[in-house]
């Protein structure tokens, strides 16, 4: 002890005389800053005793370790969050710290958690959640977000969204965690959209700067009035009034549509979303007219024909002449194939030369046929009840085919029947002490499809005067 003594007072008094030197050279300049730290320092060792210098060191030694380690924390911490480019971090006054990003490839809960808890919690936070949605079915792309305490950096919740309508909030409230699912909340706008087809819906939507998205809602609305595949026209024009939904200032899609006009080969058709007897919302006609029916036109949005219903077609493999008792739909492999109507599936698996093909039973005798899929949609199996507009399948080229189409064939009473020729009553007609409240709705849709200002929409009390 006493030979380190003697090196720390030997070394203050090399540094001090130093200092003394460069400072007698030239009274009026002042020392450079790193000599007159040093200096200062030196000074005040020497007036401590001995003992108390030795202890001066040691403490200076034992803060640089403490400030070094507390940087090294620091560094970690921002390491897994803050430096984190999967996480983009927002501060909300309400909720505290908000961690926001997407479920990527090779994710689970378990993995983006064990950051903030410990496998207990984790297991306990993952049992709350179970009854209200698991999560063990998160999907790739999904939205997520983790809540923590701004100043401690403590857990708060996780919040996963399962769609475009809903999320789960796992939350933890006295030691035990709490789960539940709440609406997403979105500012809802009104937009006004109207064009012209040159070549295809989606063209002429896309032209308007829209999502393709809007065309399929469009085509939906019409589904059952016009084959968006086989019946348009150059010149063919719309207007669609729709709502657009964003959130956190970015265009999340679009919501309900709430009136549309389509003139096809010169002909208007109407649409309007109202109530019907059962509280569900519908689409009529300006005259009342439900546009609802048993069977879609097409069991896909819009694409080509590239066969139609024949007695004699030159079969494209064969070469021979046979009849052809179906539509032909080429589409991209993969493109999802709809259920035309209810019903309950009757047959499911490869059929010969249809490849894999689906057949479902439908009410008033018929049944719908869908050959040559790439694959079917998942739980799809004989007995299963389908809904309109449900995926079943996916286009492919399985069986018989040169490309991949969907070969699409309907049937009544057992015998096969020209889709495009088949006439499908519409379902029940707006009861008249009804139209009155109606009526409202159409003049309101008309309004701002020619000209109101969609700012004063409101999409809470849209429906009021129904009441």
């Amino acid at each position: 002890m006493r030979r380190i003594l003697w090196c720390i007072i030997s070394l203050c008094l090399i540094l001090l005389s130093l200092a003394l030197l460069l400072r007698f050279r030239d009274d009026a300049d002042p020392l450079p800053a790193p000599l007159e730290n040093v200096f200062s320092h030196v000074e005040g060792l020497l007036s401590l005793s001995p003992e108390h210098a030795v202890d001066e060191f040691k403490q200076d030694e034992e803060e640089e370790v403490q400030k070094e380690d507390g940087e090294e924390e620091d560094a970690k911490e921002a390491d897994v969050y803050e430096a984190n480019p999967r996480y983009t971090i927002e501060q909300d006054p309400e909720q505290g710290e908000v961690l926001r990003s997407e479920i990527q490839k090779g994710d689970t809960v378990g993995k983006i958690l064990g950051d903030w808890m410990d496998a207990n919690d984790l297991a306990e936070l993952l049992a709350a959640a179970k009854p209200v949605y698991a999560l063990t079915k998160v999907r790739f792309g999904q939205p997520f977000a983790v809540v923590r305490d701004p100043q401690t950096k403590a857990f708060r919740c996780f919040k996963y969204e399962i769609n475009q309508e809903k999320y789960l909030i796992v939350e933890k409230k006295d030691d035990r965690f709490v789960a539940r699912l709440e609406e997403i909340d979105y500012q809802t706008s009104l937009a006004v959209i109207k064009g012209e087809i040159k070549s295809t819906l989606s063209g002429a939507v896309t032209e308007q700067g829209e999502n393709v998205a809007l065309a399929i809602a469009l085509a939906n609305v019409f589904a059952s009035e016009i084959n968006f595949i086989s019946d348009l026209r150059e010149g063919d024009a719309f207007e669609v009034l729709v709502e657009k939904r964003f959130r956190h200032d970015a265009f999340e899609g679009y919501g309900r549509v709430l009136g549309a006009k389509f003139t096809n080969q010169n002909k208007q058709h109407t649409a309007y979303l109202f109530h019907n007897e059962r509280g569900r919302e519908t689409y009529y006609n300006a005259e009342g007219d439900n546009l609802h029916r048993e069977l879609l036109k097409a069991p896909l949005s819009f694409l080509r024909v590239t066969s139609r219903y024949s007695m004699a077609r030159r079969h494209p493999v064969f070469g021979n002449t046979r009849p052809h008792q179906g539509i032909d739909y080429g589409a991209p492999t993969g493109t999802p194939i709809m259920a035309v109507g209810d019903g309950v599936i009757t047959n499911i698996g490869r059929a010969g030369g249809y490849g894999k093909q689906v057949i479902i039973r439908h009410d008033n005798g018929l049944e719908s046929l869908y050959g040559h899929m790439s694959r079917f949609a998942k739980s799809m199996k004989n007995g299963k009840r389908v809904r309109q507009g449900q995926t079943i399948g996916y286009v492919g080229a399985t069986g018989t085919a040169t490309g991949p189409h969907l070969d699409f064939r309907i049937r009544k009473q057992g015998q096969f029947v020209n889709p495009d020729k088949l006439i499908i009553p519409r379902d029940q007609a707006l009861e008249k002490r009804r139209m009155a409240d109606y009526k409202l709705v159409v003049h309101a849709v008309d309004a701002y499809l020619t000209g109101k200002d969609t700012a004063s929409y409101d999409p809470d009390t849209w429906f009021k005067d129904e009441d």
